[in-house]
């Protein structure tokens, strides 16, 4: 199995009715985190989010939730997890684009449920292939790596078709989304798990990670703060020293849909231009 542990986790409403109809409300983003390790630091995470609650002055016992962290404090307990040896990818998605557009295949997936799918499978594509990069830099050969995804009452067998589906087409070369693809080696279901994010300190990182650029991209935000995210900058995977489509990436493509200037500042200071 590949050296690397990947924890997965999410912030804002996965739905797309209310991201759609509602302007300016909270529910116009979802972010999609993937936070990585290597394999062998899995056990130091623990002590990890322990640093982070003692950043947080957090009276909680034994989990960390980014909701419940005082708003004064989570630029720190950000700096605080930025301090180790990991890797950060997020997929921000601004959902409001969406209302006006007409594109069949995106009407049944949203009708079916699958948007989260989507999301996710940007998000691994990157994850992939910067492990792949990883690997060949280090001249490893390539075997599945361990997936842990959150439990958020998301139909995972869905999800887990729709990733043999894409393998199929990949295969067949009839993929209907170009892009950089999933590296099917290191996507392997028995290697797969859910579990909840209060019982493994990876998927409560991933939740700050998630959290904090949800808060920095969606100005509707009564919490809306874009220092969380900016605290994170030294784990946010970049190639050549940008995290623009590789640690952050921004969907609607801005070719695609207008990103409200409100919502741009952490886009900006991730790479993005508009």
């Amino acid at each position: 199995m590949t050296d690397v542990t990947v924890f997965i986790d999410e912030a804002g409403d996965p739905g797309v009715r209310d991201g759609l109809k509602h302007v300016g409300s909270r529910h116009e983003w979802l972010c999609v985190s993937a936070f990585v390790v290597r394999s062998c630091r899995e056990k130091d995470v623990v002590g990890w989010v322990k640093e982070c609650r003692n950043a947080a002055n957090s009276t909680q016992s034994g989990s960390l939730h980014f909701h419940k962290i005082a708003h004064e404090r989570r630029a720190k307990v950000c700096e605080t997890l930025a301090s180790n040896r990991c890797r950060t990818f997020t997929v921000a998605s601004h959902k409001t684009n969406m209302r006006e557009y007409v594109n069949p295949k995106i009407q049944k997936m949203v009708k079916g449920g699958t948007f989260y799918n989507w999301c996710l499978r940007l998000l691994l594509e990157r994850v992939t292939a910067w492990v792949e990069h990883l690997a060949l830099r280090e001249g490893k050969s390539l075997a599945p790596m361990k997936v842990v995804f959150a439990e958020r009452g998301h139909d995972w067998d869905h999800f887990f078709s729709y990733v043999d589906r894409l393998e199929m087409q990949s295969r067949t070369d009839t993929l209907f989304l170009k892009g950089p693809g999933l590296n099917h080696i290191l996507l392997n279901r028995k290697h797969w798990e859910t579990e909840k994010a209060e019982k493994l300190a990876g998927l409560q990182c991933a939740d700050v990670v998630a959290s904090a650029f949800y808060q920095a991209a969606n100005a509707s935000s009564p919490s809306f703060d874009p220092e969380p995210a900016k605290a994170l900058n030294q784990i946010v995977t970049k190639r050549h020293g940008i995290a623009r489509n590789v640690g952050l990436t921004v969907f609607p493509l801005q070719h695609q849909a207008k990103i409200p200037e409100g919502h741009r500042q952490i886009l900006e200071f991730y790479g993005y231009e508009f």
